[in-house]
């Protein structure tokens, strides 16, 4: 409605001014014609008298004229006469009030009208022919008051008729502004702000044939134009999430894959030991007392295969994506588990960092862990025998990366630190790219550093790489702390 009271009191401004200057002229043109019609009526008047002093003046003398001129004087009307002499000097009782061009004009036989607002009358001069040297001429006195009531009566209906104009203007303007202007702009309004939260499934009706109705009709066609992209966007969202999630799954089993031979090791020897234990107490070998802790033996072998086991499925399974406090630290500790004989089978040493606290964050535990194990078996392939392998923590206000954006703040740092053969700079700068990899062919894909950037990536945070040639490289997760 803003919009519309501001056209109203436009039109409002606009009406009254033209009103207002209406009114003016036309109470000037009142007063011209007021002024007009006395001074008119003034030199009839005038003109008649002039005539008969004249005859007087010519048949029985000065004094007789005079005398008629004083006989035409009354004090209740509003029109006075005198007698003047146009050449009489100022202060002479017969002198007009004139200046002296004007006195001229009078001598040289012309008519004349004064108004004198100080003295509120209006004057008129009429030359009088009295065959004399000295030319004389009357004077008509009228004073300005009736024009005066008149002008105050013309302002005061013209005021009240332009008082009048403004009123009814200003309530059509307001009906038919809210009618044509407010209402249709608060609808409008109204569809705007719904489709700013979201809601796109409201359309603006207005049935007219105007501007506003075409403006209705556009917010709509882009109202379904917006829905159509928006389910077409959260289509291929779906669709790009689910290609995701399937290729990180890929790559736990492809890890899977590659931890078969160090599980298969882990598992021989507890699979030895329960098959000679059972062989001992089949072929009736321990008896007494050795039964039962053979019996005993075989149990604790047995979990420990069921433990490698289930740690391989876990990893291995495709989880719902759900955020949670995860322990790092326990995590770290899982994961050392799982790929231990793949460290062993190579000859390395396996440590994680002891620290005082629980490294907390809040993230999705297998999605985390499988970032943390595509670096981990890259520092393997990368560790030759003899070398080391080591999980740590810290924290730390670390500042985003430029491509990542957003201020410096506290951060939880896992790290994977090797002894191995390090990075050049050139590849260093590529490591991230999909299907980029220096291992040897069976490998890897190339993926594993991809897929461990976009973990870290969606969970708010960044990898960290720092590494020189022949002195092993320290590969970090920058999670926010929690």
């Amino acid at each position: 409605m803003k919009l519309a009271r501001k056209l109203i009191f436009a039109f409002l401004l606009g009406t009254m001014a033209v009103l207002a200057v209406s009114a003016w002229l036309r109470v000037n043109r009142e007063i011209e014609l007021f002024d007009s019609d006395m001074q008119r009526d003034n030199r009839l008047v005038g003109r008649a008298m002039a005539t008969a002093v004249s005859r007087v003046w010519a048949m029985q003398g000065q004094q007789a004229a005079l005398h008629l001129i004083d006989s035409f004087i009354d004090k209740d009307s509003h029109v006075q006469v005198r007698w003047v002499w146009p050449d009489a000097p100022a202060g002479d009782p017969h002198a007009p009030a004139l200046d002296d061009d004007a006195r001229g004009l009078l001598r040289g036989g012309h008519e004349l009208s004064r108004r004198l607002e100080d003295r509120g009358v209006l004057l008129t001069y009429v030359p009088v022919d009295i065959a004399s040297v000295r030319p004389g001429a009357l004077e008509l006195s009228e004073t300005l008051e009736a024009q005066r009531r008149y002008v105050s009566r013309s302002v005061l209906t013209a005021g009240l008729a332009t008082g009048a104009l403004v009123v009814v203007a200003a309530v059509l303007a307001s009906l038919l502004g809210g009618f044509f202007i407010g209402h249709p702009v608060q609808m409008l309004l109204e569809t705007v702000r719904s489709i700013g939260r979201g809601d796109l499934k409201h359309p603006v009706a207005i049935n007219r044939n105007d501007e506003l109705a075409e403006l209705g009709a556009a917010i709509n066609a882009m109202s379904e134009a917006l829905l159509t992209a928006n389910e077409a966007a959260g289509k291929e969202a779906s669709a790009r999430l689910a290609a995701v999630e399937q290729l990180r799954h890929a790559d736990r089993l492809t890890t899977v894959g590659r931890l078969a031979s160090g599980v298969a090791h882990e598992l021989g020897t507890p699979l030895n030991i329960v098959a000679g234990r059972a062989q001992m107490i089949a072929s009736g070998e321990a008896t007494g007392d050795e039964v039962p802790q053979n019996a005993a033996i075989i149990a604790e072998q047995t979990r420990r295969m069921t433990q490698i086991i289930r740690q391989l499925l876990d990893f291995a399974r495709r989880r719902a994506v759900e955020k949670a406090p995860v322990d790092l630290r326990d995590l770290a500790h899982k994961t050392v588990g799982l790929l231990r004989p793949m460290a062993d089978k190579r000859g390395l040493r396996f440590t994680v960092e002891d620290s005082d606290g629980v490294e907390i964050v809040v993230a999705e535990a297998g999605q985390i862990q499988q970032a943390l194990t595509n670096l981990v078996v890259n520092a393997i392939h990368a560790t030759d025998a003899g070398g080391s392998i080591v999980i740590g923590f810290r924290r730390e206000v670390a500042t985003p990366p430029v491509n990542h954006g957003g201020p410096p703040g506290p951060y939880l740092c896992v790290f994977v630190r090797d002894t191995g053969h390090g990075m050049a700079p050139e590849t260093q700068a590529r490591i991230f790219d999909p299907f980029f990899t220096t291992k040897d062919v069976g490998e890897g894909t190339g993926l594993g550093l991809s897929i461990a950037y976009g973990i870290a990536r969606d969970h708010g945070g960044w990898i960290g790489v720092q590494s020189e040639l022949g002195k092993g490289s320290t590969v970090s997760i920058y999670l926010a702390a929690s």
